[in-house]
């Protein structure tokens, strides 16, 4: 039973291996058909009917990716669309399955079906769509790119929209190349004729005419002249739009044979050449559409009626111009309101992107300010966090430098002199008695240790003696000769820096120590060497003129400021500077 389990599900696999390969050979060749619908779109409708058989069995990617390229070939045969049964369901899918290249094709096409239609609101929404899609990679997409462009001016000149068709032409010809440079060119000089700009009209024209008389394209060359005919029809120019038409190669003719019919009758009429007219009119009547017959019927009846014994036909082509005249207004009516509703459509769609685009751009501006806030509360942080560890540095440098300070100024500390005495004296003590028993070694250790202790007491009365030297120093005499006598007199900046060299001088760095472990300002830096001379707290505010109090809060303000943990009190100012 086991061995047969195996057996069903390697056969299964073998045959979703195998239908995965056949849907993508299947692709391969849909793929290759579609390349081959640019050139040779009849050959590519019989290629993919033949692969219709397989397409039946296929997954719906490539059920849909064949129905595209099918659209896709008619489309290129000038098939027209007649119906949406077949692109509904392949925008859906690619809308929903976005596709780099497909999703633009399909919504392209579906503009192509919608305009066939004769949904030209619904078929410029398609349009806009495949722009969107394909956003800022115009190069990977140009042609579908180009082509909805060019589309799109076409429909909106269709609906009136001349504005628009005229932006939509400009925008085409960027992305223009040899072949359709001349096309795009004649639809701005439409779109400019529309807009009655008749001195753009006739400089695009112009460039058209020139490069398709370039590239030796008869068939471009008749589109432009058609257009120049009714350019010069339009601005009173009937002689020279006569000449145009003398030198048109009729062959070209073809699904604008109307069009170009009835401008050619209405020069040959302007003209004053009736009977030039008469066979244009005449084929109006048996094969153009309402509006033609309508307008062909009308000229004929003016024409009989101006002729000698011919008012039954002038009557006949009268009666007819009067059946068929209803008929064309109200047609001219419903496509008048059709193409108000379609310009209405698109104005609430433009104000609804406009709106949206409103929306948006308030979206990227608040992203772009809390992106920045947030980038700045990080700055600030990160700042805040260096300069905490920045003073916790400097905080562990001052502390280190206050301890070699404080310990330097122990050792050299009255207190310390005596125990020094003290121990030189024992040392001394038991010298002696060592002496008596002869232990050289001892003897000799003891002695160093009296030579060092020596020292340390030479160095202690050394800085007792410099104290003395200091305190008979004119300058600091002069000090405490202005307190005793009460003179009111402040000292001068010379003498300042007199008394803090003197201080120097008998205090080996004194001052750079001080500068070392706390920045003071001029007024806190007299303080601290009126302390070192030996003045009191209250006897430093009589002398600068300040209050107790205030003397008091600076020396507690320095304190806090060098020493952070340790008591703040003024009192261990005073000490700190006596001892350094």
């Amino acid at each position: 039973m086991k061995h047969l389990l195996h057996i069903f599900i390697t056969v299964v696999c073998f045959a979703v291996v195998a239908g995965c390969a056949d849907n993508s050979r299947l692709r391969d060749d849909i793929d290759r058909a579609g390349q081959l619908a640019d050139t040779r779109p009849d050959s590519t409708i019989a290629l993919l009917d033949s692969l219709s058989p397989a397409i039946k069995q296929a997954d719906k990617a490539t059920r849909m990716r064949y129905d595209l390229m099918l659209i896709k070939s008619r489309d290129k045969a000038y098939i027209e669309h007649r119906n949406d049964s077949m692109i509904a369901p392949v925008v859906e899918y690619f809308t929903d399955h976005t596709d780099p290249d497909l999703t633009p094709l399909a919504l392209y096409y579906a503009g192509r079906v919608y305009s066939d239609l004769g949904d030209a609101p619904r078929a410029l929404d398609y349009y806009q769509q495949a722009l969107t899609t394909i956003g800022d990679d115009t190069i990977a997409h140009y042609n579908i790119y180009k082509v909805c462009l060019s589309q799109m001016s076409e429909l909106f000149m269709y609906q009136r929209l001349y504005r628009y068709a005229l932006e939509s032409a400009e925008k085409a010809v960027d992305f223009s190349n040899e072949l359709t440079l001349p096309i795009d060119y004649l639809s701005i000089g439409k779109s400019y004729s529309l807009l009655n700009v008749h001195d753009s009209t006739y400089l695009f024209y112009k460039k058209a005419y020139e490069l398709a008389s370039m590239r030796g394209d008869s068939s471009l060359i008749y589109r432009v002249q058609h257009q120049f005919i009714e350019y010069y029809y339009k601005i009173g120019d009937f002689k020279k739009a006569d000449s145009i038409i003398s030198k048109l190669n009729m062959e070209y003719i073809l699904q604008d044979k109307e069009q170009l019919y009835s401008i050619i009758s209405k020069v040959k009429i302007a003209n004053d050449n009736y009977n030039a007219a008469l066979p244009y009119l005449k084929w109006l009547v048996d094969s153009g559409n309402i509006h033609g017959k309508c307008y062909a019927n009308a000229e004929l009846a003016n024409y009989y009626s101006k002729q000698d014994d011919d008012y039954k036909t002038s009557v006949k082509y009268l009666n007819k111009y009067i059946e068929l005249f209803d008929s064309s207004t109200n047609l001219l009516k419903i496509d008048a309101v059709t193409k108000i509703q379609g310009y209405y459509n698109y104005s609430i769609r433009e104000k609804e992107n406009n709106a949206l685009l409103k929306k948006d751009s308030k979206k990227n501006l608040l992203i772009v300010i809390l992106v920045g806030s947030i980038l700045l509360i990080v700055s600030i942080f990160l700042f805040i966090v260096r300069d905490i560890q920045r003073k916790r540095l400097d905080l562990k440098c001052r502390n280190f430098t206050l301890q070699e300070i404080i310990e330097s100024t122990r050792k050299n500390s009255q207190e310390h002199c005596s125990k020094l005495q003290a121990k030189i004296d024992e040392l001394e003590e038991l010298l002696n008695k060592i002496e008596e028993v002869n232990s050289s070694a001892v003897i000799i250790k003891l002695k160093k240790s009296r030579t060092l202790l020596s020292e340390a007491m030479s160095n202690a009365e050394e800085r007792a003696e410099n104290h003395l030297k200091l305190m008979s120093s004119p300058i600091v005499i002069e000090f405490h000769d202005r307190l005793r006598t009460g003179k009111r007199i402040l000292p001068s900046s010379p003498e300042w820096n007199e008394l803090s060299q003197i201080v120097d001088e008998y205090n080996p760095g004194f001052i750079e120590k001080l500068v070392s472990v706390c920045r003071l300002s001029d007024r806190e830096m007299q303080i601290s060497l009126l302390l070192k001379i030996e003045f009191f707290p209250i006897e430093i505010a009589e002398f600068l003129g300040l209050s107790p109090s205030a003397i008091s809060s600076i020396r507690k303000r320095l304190m806090k400021r060098t020493f952070f943990e340790i008591e703040n009190a003024p009192k261990n100012w005073d000490e700190f500077i006596r001892l350094l």
